[in-house]
């Protein structure tokens, strides 16, 4: 479900008007997140970590407005969810693209079963263009062999795309026994702001002490 949104009372009407000059209005930012309660959780339930912080992921920024904005043309749209479109090893050195639809009040355990299924099912390692734009997604993926200090994302040049792009790399873990890994996330600043992208942090943060806590 989705609804549009009259431009004329919308807030951000402004300041979206003011980056869509831009031919590139994006930008990314990179933290360390605390993903400790995150690893521990998916090693005591015998499923993958990646499966967990995609969860993890999708909870919190489905919980912020802002990156739920989506433009099509001169118009405005604010979708219900976005769903996860994510990276996963298909043979030897390459990579698949699976997509599936975001359940709000699954478990971590729910979603790892039923992305493990839709891997198994994937027709094509790499969707194609009708249905790489079909899905309101957000695009997800990683770098387990190597922790990174900051990256930057493909995306094309349409200043309409308003895609979140989130990666992270290898966690480490410090002498207190804490794991940490490099996250990052890449928005269109005609929908998005430095405080949009701090309440995304706060419930990613609360999802996994959440998660801490069971």
């Amino acid at each position: 479900m989705e609804r549009r949104i009259d431009r004329e009372n919308w807030p951000r009407n402004a300041h979206d008007r003011l980056f869509a000059r831009l031919e590139v209005p994006f930008y990314s930012l990179t933290w360390k997140l605390d993903v400790t309660g995150a690893v521990d959780y998916a090693k005591a339930h015998g499923i993958s970590v990646y499966a967990v912080l995609i969860w993890v992921t999708m909870k919190a920024l489905n919980g912020v407005e802002a990156f739920r904005y989506e433009l099509r043309g001169e118009d405005v749209f604010l979708l219900d969810c976005r769903n996860p479109s994510y990276t996963y090893p298909w043979n030897d050195e390459l990579f698949g693209i699976c997509s599936l639809p975001w359940i709000e009040g699954e478990s971590p355990i729910g979603f790892f079963a039923r992305m493990k299924e839709a891997e198994r099912n994937n027709p094509s390692p790499i969707p194609t263009a009708e249905a790489d734009e079909a899905g309101h997604d957000v695009y997800l993926s990683s770098t387990p062999w190597f922790d990174y200090t900051h990256l930057t994302q493909e995306f094309p040049l349409d200043n309409t795309d308003s895609t979140p792009r989130i990666m992270w790399g290898r966690f480490t873990t410090d002498e207190k026994g804490r794991k940490t890994l490099s996250y990052t996330v890449q928005v269109n600043h005609r929908l998005i702001d430095g405080i949009h992208l701090a309440r995304l942090l706060d419930g990613l943060n609360g999802a996994i002490h959440a998660l801490e806590e069971n």
